[in-house]
C-alpha cells in the first residue's frame, strides 16, 4: 500500500478545507451572519471533517514509516 501518497493526499484536502473554512469563520465575523446558527452549523461540521483528515493523514505518515522498517 502506497502510505506517503495517501497521507500527502489526505493532507493536501485538509489544508483546502482548513482555508475555506477560514474564508467562513471570516464571512460570520465580517457580516450580520453571527446570528445565523445554520452557517455556524456548518462550520463546526467541516472543521470536525477538516480534523480527521489532518489525524488521518499523520496515521498514515507513521504507517509508512513502520513499513520500512
Amino acid at each position: 500500500m502506497k502510505y506517503k501518497d495517501l497521507s500527502e493526499e489526505y493532507l493536501a484536502q485538509y489544508k483546502n478545507l482548513s482555508l475555506y473554512i477560514r474564508s467562513l469563520k471570516m464571512q460570520l465575523q465580517k457580516t450580520e451572519l453571527q446570528h445565523d446558527r445554520e452557517l455556524y452549523r456548518r462550520v463546526t461540521l467541516l472543521y470536525s471533517i477538516c480534523l480527521d483528515l489532518k489525524h488521518v493523514g499523520e496515521y498514515l505518515k507513521k504507517c509508512e514509516r513502520r513499513e520500512k522498517t
